[in-house]
C-alpha cells in the first residue's frame, strides 16, 4: 500500500499503527523515513549506503515528538553534507561521543565529585554541606573544563570573582574564595595522583587573594551581660560535651579550636596546669608556640567530670559521631549560643574579647597578664619575649580570681560587691600572716583549733 509522504507535523498524524512496522518517506528529503511501530512508537530513521560498504545502514535519530519534523531534517542535512564528502554518518557520530565521553571523564567536574564522593567515609555531614556549596561555586565557572587545560591565570580570575561576589557587611572580602581555592587545589591534587593532571593551579592563587575579613567577633563586655549568658549556658540540656565546652571557654577564655583537642596527656589536674601548643601558634609571629594555663578549680572539677564520660579516650571532648577527628563540632558551642538567642550577640571566639575587657575594666589586671592568658606574644620593656612559663603565679591567681568572678556573676553579685569580697578574704589572709610571723606557726594552729 503506497503512504503518502510526511511533508509537516501535522501529516504525521494521519499515520496510525500497524500489525506490523512500516515506514513512510519524508517529502523531499531522500533516505528520510519516519518508521512506526505497532506500539504507536515513531522513530526518524536515515537509511542510506556508507561511502566505503555497499551494503545499506540505518541510524536512528530519535523518537518522534521529543525530535520534531523540523529537527530531523536538520540532522537530515547534517547527514547529507557528510556524505558528500565521502564521511560515514554513524562513524562520525560515534567519534563525536567518544570524544564528548573523554572531555566528561577528564573535566573538572568528574574529579571534583569524585574526589567528594571520596570524603563520605571521613567527614561530618555539616562539613560535607559546606564542601559541597564550594565545589558547586567552582564548577559554575570551570566544571566543563579539561583538568588538565586549567591554568592558574584561569584559576585567578575565576576566585577573583568568587573573591568579589563574597563581601561581608562592612564590604571586606570574607575566605569564601580562600576556601574555595583550597578545596580545589584538593581536587587538581586528586586527580594528579591518578595521572589526569600535571599541575595544581590553585595553589599559587592564595597569596593573591585580598586577606578575609569579618570584623570584631560578637561578644558581651559588660558584667550584667555577661551574668545573664552564663545562666543562659547552665539551661542547656542533652549532651555533656557541649555545656562543658561552653563552661570552659567562659573559664579559660582559650581558642575554640584549641579547647575542642585537649587531650588527657596534655593535663595535669592535681597541680592544675594545661601545657597545648596552640593551633594558631604554628607559623603565627605574634602568637605563642607553647601555652600553659593554669587551671581554677572550677575547671579542674568541670573536667574531672569530662573524665567520667570520656577518660576512656585520648580527647577531653571525644565525639563517637564524628568521622573526622573524633572530637566535637567547631560548630557545636556557636550553635548553642545561636539556640541561646546570642546570633550576632555572642559566639564561642567571643569569650575571649569578654575576658580582656572585664579583667582589665573591672578586675583591674595589667594588659601583660591578660595577653599571656589569650597566647599572644608579649615583651618587657626591653624587648625581650617572655617565656611560657613567666608570672605563672600571678597567672594562676588571675585565673583562679576571674573564675571565682563568674561564680558571683552567675550568683547574682556585682563586680562590686566581689571586689568587697576579694577584699575581706585578702585582708583576713595578711592579718593570718602577721599573727604567724608574731606568734610561730605551731602557736596559731593550736589557737585556731576549735
Amino acid at each position: 500500500m503506497e503512504r503518502k509522504a510526511i511533508s509537516s507535523d501535522r501529516s504525521i498524524s494521519s499515520h496510525k499503527p500497524e500489525d506490523k512496522k512500516y515506514f513512510v518517506a519524508v517529502k523531499n528529503h531522500p533516505k528520510l523515513f519516519l518508521m512506526v511501530r505497532p506500539t504507536e512508537t515513531k522513530s526518524w530513521m536515515y537509511r542510506y549506503y556508507p561511502p566505503s560498504n555497499p551494503k545499506q545502514s540505518i541510524i536512528s535519530i530519535g523518537i518522534y515528538p521529543s525530535i520534531s519534523y523540523a529537527r530531523a531534517c536538520e540532522v537530515w542535512r547534517e547527514y547529507e553534507d557528510l556524505l558528500s564528502k565521502g564521511i560515514d554518518p554513524k562513524f562520525h557520530r560515534e567519534e563525536i561521543k567518544k570524544i564528548l565521553i573523554s572531555i566528561t571523564k577528564n573535566s573538572f567536574n568528574h574529579f571534583a565529585w569524585e574526589y567528594f564522593d571520596s570524603l563520605d567515609q571521613t567527614q561530618k555531614s555539616n562539613t560535607l554541606i559546606r564542601k559541597k556549596g564550594r565545589l558547586e561555586l567552582i564548577c559554575k565557572y570551570i566544571g566543563d573544563e579539561p583538568i588538565s587545560e586549567i591554568t592558574s591565570p584561569k584559576m585567578l580570575e575565576v576566585l577573583l570573582d568568587i573573591q568579589a561576589n563574597s563581601l561581608n557587611k562592612n564590604g571586606k572580602p570574607t575566605d569564601k574564595a580562600e576556601r574555595c581555592a583550597g578545596i580545589a587545589s584538593d581536587v587538581f591534587i586528586y586527580a594528579g595522583a591518578r595521572g589526569f593532571c600535571t599541575s595544581d593551579p590553585a595553589a599559587l592563587i592564595k597569596s593573591q587573594l585580598a586577606k578575609s575579613s569579618y570584623g570584631h567577633r560578637p561578644a558581651v563586655t559588660k558584667p550584667k551581660d555577661l551574668a545573664k549568658l552564663l545562666k543562659a549556658i547552665e539551661t542547656i540540656e542533652g549532651d555533656p560535651n557541649t555545656i562543658n565546652s561552653l563552661r570552659l571557654l567562659a573559664l579559660l577564655f582559650v581558642r575554640n579550636g584549641d579547647l575542642r583537642r585537649m587531650r588527657w596527656a596534655d593535663l595535669d589536674l592535681e597541680a592544675g596546669r594545661w601545657q597545648l601548643k596552640p593551633l594558631k601558634g604554628q607559623g603565627k609571629v605574634n602568637m605563642v608556640k607553647d601555652m600553659d594555663v593554669p587551671l581554677p578549680h572550677q575547671a579542674v572539677a568541670i573536667l574531672r567530670e569530662q573524665h567520667k564520660i570520656n577518660g576512656h579516650t585520648e580527647y577531653v571532648f571525644f565525639s563517637q559521631t564524628a568521622k573526622k577527628h573524633q572530637i566535637i563540632s567547631d560548630a557545636t558551642a556557636n550553635k548553642r549560643l545561636k539556640d541561646l538567642g546570642y546570633k550576632d550577640i555572642h559566639c564561642a571566639h567571643g569569650f575571649r574579647a569578654t575576658a580582656k575587657t572585664i579583667l582589665q575594666e573591672q578586675l583591674k589586671y595589667p594588659l601583660v597578664l591578660v595577653e599571656m592568658a589569650l597566647g599572644h606574644t608579649t615583651k618587657d620593656p626591653n624587648g625581650t619575649a617572655y617565656g611560657r612559663f613567666e608570672y605563672i603565679d600571678d597567672r594562676s591567681d588571675m585565673m583562679q580570681k576571674w573564675a571565682d568572678y563568674l561564680d558571683a556573676l552567675k550568683e547574682g553579685r556585682g563586680t562590686a560587691e566581689f571586689r568587697a569580697d576579694a577584699k575581706d578574704e585578702a585582708d583576713s589572709t595578711a592579718q593570718l600572716q602577721a599573727l604567724i610571723v608574731e606568734l610561730g606557726e605551731e602557736k596559731v594552729r593550736e589557737l585556731l583549733k576549735p
